[in-house]
């Protein structure tokens, strides 16, 4: 991530495509049926009875009765029904889908003519697929029914909040509005739903915070929780254990090569990268043998106060790095994580500190997203919004108990952005959610397949080689070959690079990576049109 002299930093972007979720029916006619489905969701018809001594049945996974009556010409109705987790989705766009285990806020807006005051009855009932019971949820509502959406709080609209143990594949949601008098059967139409959302598995991330040491002083977090907190408000993860690993002293490998500016370091971002590539192999030997980057446990590598890195055009430092689709990331130090002098997403400043949004940001790399295209980032991700922001979507901060609606301003960006007040899209979040549930279109690598993974990088003491477990998911041609000596003779292979997040201009930045099979290695060679840049025996493998 690079942060210019105008103070803008990066947000990566994200990589993974994501399959659509969206909430079932409601509102159906009197006496009719209709019946819901989504991938994940009971199939359980929606069955709405005949009216019978003033009063109906609904049968759902929850059912419910209706008092039916003389028509109110009040215009009384559920105009929508979203889910607020992290962002806002529409229950009834087929593209949403919710993280399982992890809390949602319902935001239901009711609209009415001439402002009547709340129904008594407002109901919502969650149906717990793994009990087969249904579990009822308080509804929190304003004293009189609106006329008109306000897009840009929750304090008009009716709200619940479903907890996350509920929130789970098979799950469905009966939501429904009364009083004692009762309405017509067309009023009483409008004026319930049974919801059937897509919920994909629960989702657990291990990170692993690698503090990083140059010239006595040590990169550091404020703390496991925060950094925890912090990904689990922003991504589709219900739980991050946060561990810390054994300090990693850089002075060797930099020390040498940065210029003293006064009590600071500087280095370049091929420095940088360098460091990246170290902090890598380190996250290998603290992993061992795992199947794949995208379930792997995640490796931040914390700078020191004292180490500044700059970009090549020499505006601004580079403050994150990140492999796209990777295990490993480098960020600043994060002394706090919420800025509480910011009370409102909608004041000039962010909430959010800006060294634990940039963490962030990374994150969402080693989550194969790329970056949206706002404030001149570069290795665009084309599932984000084109404008780089959030499209008239909405967020919400579960922590801080803060919404936002972006409709009629510019001021918040996606996180994978380089401008504004960052905040994960839904796109971006569907995305994630997608790539670390395995529905996304992730690497054609079978877990049957023989592997034979190799990582070679050019470090500061010149090419190396080692063996790793996988590759990460995002991989783009190189120009490299290796040649490759075996019992199936000498072959030129390609080798694939992986996707440095402030490099995409060409795919020759490495670390690169190739699968060698099944092979009996005898011997390797590097080379780069037919001229040979390191070669090494089986036995150094």
């Amino acid at each position: 991530m690079n942060k210019s002299n105008k103070g803008m930093f990066t947000v990566l972007a994200l990589s993974a495509a994501l399959a659509a979720c969206g909430g079932g029916g409601g509102g159906g006619g009197g006496g009719g049926a209709s019946t819901t489905t989504s991938d994940s969701s009971p199939t359980t018809p929606v069955v709405v009875a005949p009216t019978s001594s003033g009063q109906r049945q609904v049968s759902a996974d929850c059912s419910f009765t209706q008092k039916i009556g003389a028509a109110r010409n009040d215009n009384l109705r559920i105009s929508r029904v979203s889910w607020l987790q992290s962002v806002q989705q529409d229950s009834s766009d087929v593209e949403s889908r919710l993280a399982g285990a992890k809390a949602v806020k319902m935001r239901i807006d009711v609209l009415a003519n001439n402002s009547p005051l709340a129904p008594v009855i407002r109901s919502v009932k969650v149906y717990n697929a793994a009990t087969s019971g249904c579990v009822s949820i308080p509804v929190n509502a304003p004293s009189r029914v609106p006329s008109s959406v306000n897009e840009h709080s929750l304090t008009t609209a009716f709200t619940a909040d479903i907890p996350a143990e509920l929130v789970q594949p098979g799950m469905s949601v009966s939501l429904w509005l009364d009083d004692n008098v009762g309405r017509s059967e067309s009023e009483a139409d409008a004026t319930y739903r049974v919801l059937q959302p897509r919920v994909a598995p629960a989702i657990t991330e291990t990170i692993r915070i690698i503090p990083i040491r140059l010239s006595g002083i040590t990169g550091g977090v404020s703390s496991a929780e925060d950094i925890a907190s912090l990904i689990e408000r922003m991504y589709p993860v219900s739980q991050v254990n946060v561990v810390y690993a054994p300090v990693l002293d850089v002075g060797g490998l930099l020390s040498s090569v940065l210029n003293l500016v006064g009590s600071l370091l500087y280095g370049t971002i091929g420095q940088m990268q360098n460091l990246l590539d170290t902090l890598d192999d380190r996250c290998a030997e603290l992993n061992g043998s795992q199947w794949s980057a995208r379930t792997a446990p995640k490796c931040i590598g914390v700078l020191p106060s004292n180490l500044i890195f700059s970009a090549d055009s020499g505006a601004g430092q580079v403050v994150g790095l990140a492999y796209v689709g990777g295990t490993t990331m480098l960020a600043r130090s994060v002394t706090a994580v919420d800025n509480f002098s910011v009370s409102s997403p909608y004041q000039s400043s962010h909430w959010i500190n800006f060294n634990a949004m940039t963490l962030a940001h990374e994150f969402g790399h080693v989550m194969d997203l790329d970056h949206a295209a706002c404030g001149g980032a570069t290795g665009l991700d084309p599932r984000l919004y084109d404008d780089g922001g959030l499209a008239g979507g909405a967020g919400y901060d579960a922590v801080r108990g803060s919404y936002f609606s972006s409709i009629g301003t510019t001021e918040f960006a996606d996180v994978m952005s380089y401008c504004g007040k960052e905040w994960m899209s839904d796109r971006g979040y569907l995305a994630a959610m997608a790539y670390r549930a395995g529905s996304a279109n992730i690497a054609a690598r079978s877990i049957n397949e023989p592997s034979q993974w190799l990582k070679i990088s050019l470090g500061a003491s010149g090419w190396k080689v080692r063996r790793s477990s996988f590759a990460p998911n995002t991989l783009v041609p190189s120009t490299l070959t290796l040649r490759v000596s075996s019992e199936k003779g000498q072959e030129a292979l390609a080798l694939s690079s992986a996707v440095v997040s402030e490099h995409h201009e060409t795919g020759n930045y490495g670390p690169f990576f190739i699968n060698l099979g099944d092979r009996d290695v005898s011997a390797l060679s590097l080379e780069s049109s037919n001229v040979q840049l390191a070669s090494w025996s089986a036995d150094v493998l």
